[in-house]
């Protein structure tokens, strides 16, 4: 049985500058499917990058990619952002071969399983991790057997939406095998798209220590759980030393929702790692949760070859921490940044403006908390309310998306209406105002060109200047610091000249 699993990538930046990632996800279900079905299958994993507003273009991309793997089973992998691609990608499979038997799964149909099969043209939607799942259909179907009972997965019969019980998580996940690589090819992702953290310059593995995480906050996902699993520190470890032996990989990307709840497993993966004598980086895009470390922690991650670490601190109102549940010790949090960065360790912070009730004043105090902080890089987002989330369901306790389907764009950088107590042209202000304030300084601009070389090459920390000048509407005759001036005023040139034919927001 050929299988042509293809992961639908997108973010709201890709017409400046892609960003792209190989899929993990779909690199363990290879490797499960392989390992327990050996020859009976034949996995194929591409990436499909889709450009938003772009139909055409992915259909013509789909159409390639069913040509030359003839599937007889085609599995999509997508976020909730690209939902629009899942559609059209699923008219041109069906279009293609009818009886091919198409599958969705990652966030958006963990989330919405209902829209993802409201066309009828997707078959099966996987809810929640997918490994297991995924064996035991191609387990059912290789035996032309039914599936219509497997746990965890949606699917139309007789034009009625059905959902069967969840599947149990997987707990032991050092029992997996490690992701296939066998399927990707990493040098393609270099030098060609951004990585999760930024990086365009060199080839990288993406790991997962552990699944799920015990905390609520309101506007995050659930398709790992909400119970912490983590692999064993030799485990992970393992898993490091084979990437590296086996393929020369040096930098890693550290992709938990969590890495550091368990504070002694942490310290002990990096034990390992510092003990083994390797020369590696690493970095922690997704963030780490900044009031579960301490200085000895911070310690063994910057000598284990940490240069990265995002700081998800998302709003200053403790009020606010409280509504959306994340409770995040904010005092803690802003003792965490100083910390990294003392360490050398660049830290980028992660704000959302425009939650449920959110004041000016309160909005304004999360762009005073960031300002004030040791960050060497900070990004302020629109809160986005994707169905299935508890924010989601706040909103519409306020009167939000009852008549239609989520009328905010699922884009976390473009600014919409919202319910947060202020208007949409307020909030383009402040995020303008966010952005100046933060970066142009003499203070944050000395702190990036130190602290970020080597682990950025030029090229990159360019990226993050140009990033500032376009998102912020600045004009290089308004800077006021010289230093700033000097350091900034080619980036203001080359904005002029090329990067403000539309409005952006990082």
């Amino acid at each position: 049985m050929k299988i042509l699993l293809i992961d639908i990538l997108r973010s709201g930046l890709e017409e400046i500058w892609p960003a792209a990632e190989h899929s993990l996800g779909l690199m363990y279900i290879s490797a499960t499917l392989k390992r327990h079905l050996g020859d009976e299958v034949d996995v194929v994993l591409r990436s499909l990058i889709s450009l938003p507003h772009h139909p055409d273009a992915d259909r013509e991309a789909m159409a390639r990619l069913l040509e030359e793997s003839a599937p007889d089973v085609v599995g999509l992998r997508s976020l909730t952002l690209s939902s629009d691609c899942v559609h059209t990608t699923a008219q041109v499979v069906k279009e293609w071969r009818s009886d091919c038997l198409l599958i969705a799964g990652g966030p958006y149909p963990t989330d919405d399983p209902g829209d993802v099969l409201g066309s009828g043209l997707v078959d099966i939607a996987v809810v929640g991790e997918g490994e297991q799942t995924m064996l035991e259909l191609m387990r059912r179907l290789l035996a032309g057997e039914p599936y219509g009972d497997i746990s965890g997965i949606a699917y139309r019969e007789n034009g009625s939406f059905v959902r069967n019980a969840p599947r149990e998580v997987i707990m032991n996940l050092d029992g997996l095998p490690f992701p296939d690589y066998s399927i990707v090819d990493l040098d393609a992702f270099s030098n060609r798209y951004l990585s999760f953290a930024a990086k365009i310059s060199s080839p990288h593995a993406n790991i997962m220590t552990s699944r799920g995480c015990p905390y609520r906050c309101a506007y995050c996902h659930n398709i790992l759980g909400k119970k912490f699993r983590p692999r064993s520190a030799e485990n992970v470890f393992e898993e490091i030393r084979w990437i590296h032996d086996e393929m020369g990989i040096r930098d890693f990307q550290v992709i938990d929702d969590i890495f550091n709840l368990d504070m002694d497993r942490a310290k002990r993966i990096c034990d390992l790692i510092i003990k083994s004598g390797m020369k590696l980086t690493f970095a922690f895009p997704n963030a780490i949760r900044s009031d579960r470390i301490d200085e000895e922690l911070v310690e063994k991650m910057a000598l284990a070859g940490t240069r990265f670490t995002a700081i998800a601190i998302e709003t200053a109102s403790r009020r606010l921490q409280k509504l959306i549940r994340k409770n995040l010790d904010l005092d803690v949090a802003f003792r965490t940044i100083e910390l990294c960065t003392k360490a050398g360790i660049v830290t980028r912070g992660f704000f959302m403006l425009g939650f449920p009730t959110e004041t000016e004043e309160e909005a304004l105090s999360t762009i005073e908390y960031a300002k004030a902080s040791s960050l060497v890089g900070a990004t302020f987002f629109q809160v986005v309310y994707y169905p299935g989330t508890k924010l989601y369901e706040l909103a519409q306790s306020l009167g939000f998306f009852k008549d239609t389907h989520n009328e905010i764009r699922r884009d976390y950088v473009q600014v919409s209406e919202g319910p947060y107590d202020f208007s949409a042209e307020r909030m383009v202000e402040l995020k303008k105002k966010a952005i100046t304030e933060f970066a142009f300084t003499r203070e944050r601009v000395m702190r990036a060109i130190s602290i970020m070389p080597p682990y950025f090459s030029q090229r990159e920390i360019d990226g993050l200047f140009m990033a500032y000048v376009v998102s912020s509407q600045a004009r290089w005759e308004d800077i006021e610091d010289p230093f700033v001036k000097t350091q900034l005023k080619r980036h203001f040139i080359i904005a002029d000249r090329f990067s403000r034919k539309r409005e952006f927001y990082v």
